[in-house]
């Protein structure tokens, strides 16, 4: 059987790499987000402002379009409005569309369009508050801060489930009177009929791809060694912070935060504990 989430992050990784992908799609992801994360169970877990910590997040950057077709695995068919095609069989006559046939059996068809990007703009700033928040027993170690997202205005995702998938889809009048790309299907069509596909979703407005830090386990390792377990509600009496343990993030956030992989398997949907 065909996993449709191991068929799309095989799409996305050679050119995202290690960014964490949102499942599913209409997933909401926000810079400053916090999830729990418990053997690999990934969970919403409010924000960062909720543990009372404040950050400043960059202006929105542009960065473009992303396209996968399956490596070129996809058979594409346009078919103009008014247009007579045997190979389209949900689509009328006046309808304009696409039939695409997938080739392979895993087989996906990604296309994001309107990406922006947008991140916390001093990592130093959030080492040290997670540090302070860790030493006072109030930020556990399976948090996650969320700290980059990549929007996009419209996306169209399509993942085979087997072997001779296939989908029509109708286009709408928006997209324009020059010849059609792939791109364009992503927000401007309409899923008419499809066979054996495994995941479809058409839309717009999305985050699909974030990044987030946790506190690093050496460093974690180290202050235990140094200082023993810390305890709920440490600090809240007279022991400061060490002030080694502030420099540390000072100087260098990435000795005391790092950005874990994401499961291979599919991540099951965060869920607003509230």
């Amino acid at each position: 059987m065909v996993h449709a989430f191991a068929v799309y992050r095989d799409a996305m990784r050679e050119a995202w790499g290690d960014w964490w992908l949102a499942w599913p799609l209409l997933q909401k992801v926000a810079v400053g987000d916090v999830l729990h994360d418990s053997r690999g169970s990934v969970r919403a877990a409010g924000t960062l402002a909720d543990h009372r910590i404040r950050f400043e997040e960059t202006p929105p950057e542009a960065r473009g379009a992303f396209l996968y077709d399956a490596g070129g695995g996809i058979d594409v068919r346009f078919k103009a409005s008014g247009a007579t095609d045997p190979l389209f069989a949900a689509l009328a006559d006046a309808d304009a569309g696409v039939l695409l046939r997938f080739a392979r059996q895993r087989a996906a068809l990604v296309a994001y369009r309107g990406l922006t990007g947008s991140g916390m703009a001093d990592s130093r700033a959030l080492a040290g508050a997670l540090v302070r928040r860790y030493w006072a027993g109030r930020w556990d170690t399976g948090l996650l801060a969320v700290t980059e997202v990549v929007r996009a205005d419209a996306a169209v995702v399509l993942v085979a489930a087997g072997a001779g998938a296939a989908a029509e889809l109708r286009l709408a009048t928006s997209v324009g009177s020059g010849p059609v790309q792939l791109l364009d299907l992503a927000g401007s069509a309409q899923l008419a009929g499809s066979r054996h596909l495994g995941f479809q979703w058409i839309g717009e407005a999305l985050t699909p791809l974030f990044r987030v830090v946790r506190l690093r386990g050496t460093w974690l390792g180290g202050v235990r060694e140094e200082y023993g377990p810390v305890q709920p509600g440490r600090g809240l009496d007279a022991e400061p912070v060490p002030p080694l343990l502030l420099e540390q993030a000072a100087d260098d956030p990435a000795a005391v935060l790092e950005a874990p992989r994401q499961l291979l398997v599919a991540p099951e949907p965060a869920r607003d504990p509230s």
